[in-house]
Formats: C-alpha cells, sequence, structure tokens
C-alpha cells in the first residue's frame, strides 16, 4: 500500500467515469468509505448504480478516473485489488448447472480460501440455506438465489461488501439476519460495506451514509447525523429522496 494511503480507507474513487462504447453511463464521482463505514447507494432505474459498481469492482474499465480498493490501484493491479471485495451478484447470473455447496467451494477456490470461511457465523445456517445447499441453483427461489450470492460474497471476510440490489427478495427472517451481519461487519472496525437498494426506508436505520445517484453523477449525500435525525420520523427520509430528484438543478448547478 502506498504510504500516503490512509489505512482507515478502504474505498477510493476519484474522478470515476464509466460506461459502455465510449459512453459515459457515470461521470466525475468521486467516493470514499472508511473501514466502519455501511454506504447505501441510491437512484432510480437507469441512474448508473449498476455502471459504478461494475466499474468499481473491475467488470468494466473507467474511461476516466481512478479507484482503489484496500489501497491498491484496481487499474495497476487488478487481481490484487480484486481480492479486497466480495461482490454478491445478481442473482439471475448465478450458475444455475452448479449446486449452491458448488458454487460456494467455486468461489473459494477463487478467493484462496474454505467454502465455510465467513466472518465469525455460519452464514448458511444463520440464512436458512442448509436443506438447499446440495440442489442445483436452478432449483431455487429468487430470495434463495440471493441468499447463496450474499454467503459466497462473505467467504475470506473481504474488507469491502458490496450487495448490489441483494435485499430485494429476501423474507423478512434472512434480511433481518443479513443486517445483522452487515452491522457486526461494520462494528468490528475491519470492513465497510456498499448497498445497492430500491428499499429506501431501509437505508437509516442500517447506513452510516448515503449517496443518490441522477442522471450518472452524485445529486445528494447524507452523512450519519442527517441518516439518525430521518430515522426518528417515519417517511421522512424518503421524502429528502424525493425531494432531491424533483429538483435536478440544485445539484447539476454545484
Amino acid at each position: 500500500m502506498d504510504s500516503s494511503v490512509d489505512p482507515a480507507e478502504i474505498l477510493a474513487v476519484r474522478g470515476l467515469s464509466a460506461g459502455y462504447g465510449g459512453r459515459a453511463v457515470v461521470s466525475g464521482i468521486d467516493l470514499s468509505l472508511d473501514r466502519g463505514d455501511i454506504l447505501g447507494l441510491l437512484g432510480a432505474n437507469g441512474s448508473g448504480k449498476s455502471t459504478l459498481l461494475r466499474a468499481i469492482t473491475g467488470q468494466i474499465r473507467p474511461l476516466w478516473g481512478e479507484v482503489a480498493i484496500d489501497g491498491v490501484d484496481l487499474a495497476g493491479a487488478l487481481e490484487r485489488a480484486k481480492s479486497g471485495f466480495g461482490l454478491a451478484i445478481d442473482p439471475s447470473d448465478l450458475p444455475v448447472a452448479l449446486t449452491g455447496r458448488q458454487y460456494l467451494q467455486l468461489v473459494a477456490s477463487i478467493r484462496g480460501c474454505a467454502e465455510s470461511d465467513w466472518p465469525g457465523v455460519n452464514v448458511a445456517e444463520r440464512l436458512g440455506l442448509k436443506r438447499w445447499i446440495d440442489r442445483l441453483i436452478a432449483e431455487y427461489s429468487l430470495g434463495t438465489r440471493a441468499k447463496i450470492a450474499i454467503a459466497a460474497a462473505l467467504l475470506g471476510a473481504p474488507p469491502l461488501l458490496i450487495l448490489d440490489e441483494s435485499l430485494n427478495g429476501l423474507d423478512p427472517l434472512a434480511a433481518f439476519e443479513v443486517k445483522r451481519i452487515i452491522l457486526a461487519l461494520a462494528s468490528s472496525g475491519r470492513h465497510a460495506v456498499i448497498i445497492s437498494t430500491h428499499v429506501v426506508e431501509a437505508v437509516p436505520g442500517l447506513c452510516n451514509r448515503a449517496v443518490l445517484l441522477a442522471e450518472g453523477s452524485i445529486a445528494q449525500e447524507w452523512d450519519a447525523r442527517q441518516l439518525a435525525d430521518a430515522s426518528h420520523a417515519p417517511g421522512a427520509f424518503e421524502l429528502h429522496v424525493m425531494k432531491a430528484l424533483s429538483e435536478p438543478m440544485s445539484w447539476q448547478r454545484r
């Protein structure tokens, strides 16, 4: 790690623009996460959330800007940087010809860890996967696929955990357990978490930071105090988000 890098900083994104076919979908993104942070990534469909996460995780090459994960430059050392995060992939992208156990074994072999090397808890047991673990993923419901994707992302206890719409489709008990795991990771002071979600009302009680993407740029940011204030009034945070989306010129002029 470069000696100039803040050892508390797990993710550093500087001036990032990314897209497809040379056309930027997100542009001018500056974002950083420290150990202990849980960031809620919000935005309407087409706002650029998935493109941003694909650029951060090396799935697409940025057009401009820099990304560093746990002090490792993504462009200069892609494989080293990738070892610093666990990504819960879209349930529709899971290999349906494998069983849940085989998928965990595959991810563990890539990450160089055991198939049950989770941070502090047996995630398969906590998420109710035991009866499904040896069945084909093709037989899984959307919620069960989300569970196995999350379990795989947690293997090896990576410094950065990224959940891309992974809370969608979870049953209430599984969602509660995932949130408990996320909070435990953050409180350990060794990890940071990004949660991309449409479930706006869940953000104030779970995240200590939030950003809203609109038209490929960061339209609004909330810190821990602002989220804590919003959590005391039902619906208050949703109103903040709706207001930010309805007044795009206010952030374009900043």
